[in-house]
């Protein structure tokens, strides 16, 4: 296959049961004008071994590191040597209201150097309340229960508006390359809505800008649910993620940032928890607001349903992987399929090549790790 992936395969992943955009299941998931605070945790930075300094064996190989999420263990993700990852679980305080407090959100970021300037944003799923559906004195910006007052946006204007334009102040010269609708997205989350009330929307863009000197080009993907009638007014971001290279750099970049995009693993002990945590939230809520959060709670659910249906039939295709079987576990994972071979050790860490000749076994700069074993595709 061809190193060259497309938006929806570098954007691609299918969300995740529970509503945790990217992080809640054992196997996861371009022409326009100018246009106009991620909660900090402490860095992870990657302790993979060290690359090969022999040109041969550099060519050989891609060393990447599992990333442990470092608040609650809810999921992993490798990457490569020299990268950090930042973020993790949010939880919304309750006192803040019912809405968004019932289920744990995922805010990650993965940078190349301290600047990002490659980066990926896995951006938390929001509920927002429409202004058009409440009673009473509720600016835009305020809090409903919860919930920001804002107006249902389509997918491309939240992520201009709430992924780019609050996470980098500092941009300039913006130009809208493309908004693209993703149709085929649309299609698989209304075909598996349950209730007639639930419309979805999903989309990508891209922009270019300048910032601190560089020029940069960033695409980002998100899907919107509204859901409609009987006065709810309420609508939710999901799958939103956002990449950005330097514009010169961004084809160059892409086989890599899908390789890592694609790598999400989520820890199915803790997303049982959750979303045993969550079910007796959400039952404490109601006792508080009994016909709004009867509504959110049954939205979660038939959201649940929905991801869990619509996330394996074409997360493959959308990221580039394939399903590979770990010779240690027996577990079937998924991995790039950009290499001709795959290795993974006892620990998890992986190893790529396009190399018939290259074993990890004979490799003097793994330090004498000697268990890594060829991961087979899985038959089909």
């Amino acid at each position: 296959m061809s190193s060259k992936l497309s938006l929806l395969a570098l954007l691609g992943l299918v969300p995740l049961a529970g509503g945790l955009d990217g992080c809640h299941a054992t196997q996861q998931s371009k022409g326009g004008n100018t246009a106009g605070n991620v909660p900090q945790s402490k860095s992870a930075p990657a302790s993979a071994p060290a690359a090969a300094q022999g040109q041969s064996t550099a060519a050989a190989a891609v060393y990447l590191h599992r990333w442990v999420e470092p608040k609650e263990g809810a999921c992993t993700i490798l990457l490569p040597e020299g990268w950090t990852a930042e973020g993790g679980v949010l939880r919304i305080d309750p006192r803040l209201g019912p809405t968004n407090s019932v289920g744990a959100k995922i805010d990650i970021t993965v940078k190349k150097d301290s600047a990002g300037s490659v980066a990926i944003h896995w951006l938390p799923n929001f509920t927002y309340k429409d202004p058009r559906y409440l009673m009473g004195n509720f600016p835009v910006g305020t809090n409903y229960m919860g919930s920001m007052v804002y107006p249902l946006q389509d997918p491309q204007s939240f992520l201009l508006q709430f992924a780019f334009r609050q996470k980098r102040p500092q941009a300039q010269n913006v130009q809208v390359v493309e908004r693209k609708p993703l149709p085929d997205l649309t299609r698989q989350y209304q075909q598996r809505a349950p209730a007639s009330n639930m419309h979805y929307e999903a989309g990508a863009l891209t922009l270019e800008y300048d910032e601190n000197g560089t020029r940069y080009r960033e695409e980002m993907k998100a899907v919107i649910e509204n859901v409609v009638g009987q006065g709810l007014g309420m609508w939710t971001n999901h799958e939103s993620i956002t990449v950005r290279a330097p514009a010169a750099e961004f084809a160059q970049a892409e086989p890599l940032i899908a390789m890592i995009v694609g790598s999400l693993k989520g820890n199915a002990q803790w997303a049982a928890g959750e979303n045993r945590g969550a079910a007796i939230r959400a039952h404490n809520a109601l006792e508080a607001q009994r016909y709004l959060q009867d509504q959110r709670h049954q939205m979660v659910e038939r959201q649940r349903e929905t991801n869990a249906e619509a996330r394996h039939s074409s997360w493959l295709f959308l990221t580039g992987q394939d399903d590979y079987v770990n010779p240690h576990t027996g577990e079937v994972e998924q991995g790039s399929n950009q290499y001709k071979y795959r290795w993974v050790n006892s620990g998890g860490d992986v190893i790529y090549s396009d190399n018939q000749d290259y074993d990890p076994t004979r490799d003097s700069k793994l330090r004498g790790r000697s268990d890594y074993q060829l991961s087979p595709l899985r038959a089909r």
